[in-house]
This record gives structure tokens, C-alpha cells and sequence, in this order.
């Protein structure tokens, strides 16, 4: 944690590193509260990401249905807090696959915090895969689906189009 210059993610690197380090969900819940109560006066930098991202990256794939929502929320506000640098477009990438795989969640919260996060990064500066985004879940319309997966699909195109078109 010493080596993260963005002060505010800087007072969170103790319950972030605790994430990282125990498997078990409570130190997960506890970051993910930590991270989304936190006000962030400046973006969001690389060295920021290399200790946000994997905690979000565990709870979007491994969490229960409320870090997994709270994670998706997370991700999307992290578009904002970000800026426009390069260096983020890795973290985001790592973040793209489990965000849209949560758009076939059971839960219908989590998944429209997935299609808001899916959108949000379709429009994100560093983001120049908006449209292969969209073609992505377009060709999923094609493929057999239950109906929880199919509204979740809708809602990423929705998400990533009014993203992607707000921006514009």
C-alpha cells in the first residue's frame, strides 16, 4: 500500500490488501463498502488499479449476489474517477469479461449494475472497443438463453449504447 500515491485509495490499502490476501468473503464485503463510501477528490491512476482491480475482479467473479452488485456498481464509478489515461485500459479489460458475464445473473439488481458497468465502460476514454462491445452482445442475441440471460443481454446493449451515444 505504500507505494500508492492517490491519497484517498491510499487510506483504503489496509482493507484492500486484506482482500487480496484472505480468501474468505467478509474481507471482500468489508473493501467493497470501503471503496464505494470513500469520496475521491482526484482520477483514479494505475498504481490505484493494480490494488482496486483484483479485489474487484474476485468479487465480480466469486462474490455473493451483493458484492457482486456492489462490485459492478464500483467498476462503473471507477469509468468516471478515472481520467483518460492509457495506463488504465489493462484494468478495465480485466474487469469487461466478468462484468458481462454477470449479465446472465438470476438476480435482476445484479444484473443491471452489470449492463450500467458494461455501458460505462463502452464510453470510457480509454475504451476504443465500444462498438466490439456491443457486436459482442448483439451475437449473443443470437444464441439459445433463458430469460434472465436474455434481459441481461438487452440491458448491456441498452447500457452500452446510451453510454456510448451520451459520450458522443
Amino acid at each position: 500500500g505504500a507505494s500508492i500515491a492517490h491519497r484517498d485509495v491510499a487510506a483504503l490499502s489496509p482493507e484492500l490488501i486484506a482482500a487480496l490476501c484472505d480468501p474468505t468473503e467478509e474481507p471482500i464485503a468489508k473493501a467493497l463498502d470501503s471503496l464505494l463510501s470513500a469520496v475521491y477528490t482526484t482520477a483514479i491512476d494505475g498504481a490505484a488499479c493494480a490494488l482496486i482491480c483484483p479485489v474487484i475482479e474476485r468479487a465480480l467473479a466469486r462474490g455473493d449476489a451483493d458484492a457482486q452488485q456492489k462490485a459492478a456498481n464500483f467498476a462503473r464509478g471507477l469509468v468516471l474517477h478515472a481520467g483518460d489515461s492509457e495506463e488504465l485500459t489493462p484494468y478495465f479489460a480485466a474487469l469487461r469479461e466478468p462484468l458481462q458475464a454477470l449479465l446472465a445473473h438470476p438476480n435482476p439488481g445484479v444484473r443491471e449494475a452489470a449492463a450500467q458497468a458494461v455501458g460505462s465502460f463502452a464510453a470510457a476514454p480509454t475504451q476504443d472497443e465500444g462498438v466490439d462491445s456491443s457486436s459482442k452482445l448483439f451475437e449473443k442475441l443470437d444464441q439459445q438463453q433463458d430469460g434472465a440471460e436474455m434481459e441481461g443481454t438487452a440491458q448491456g446493449i441498452a447500457a452500452t449504447m446510451s453510454s456510448v451515444l451520451d459520450d458522443r
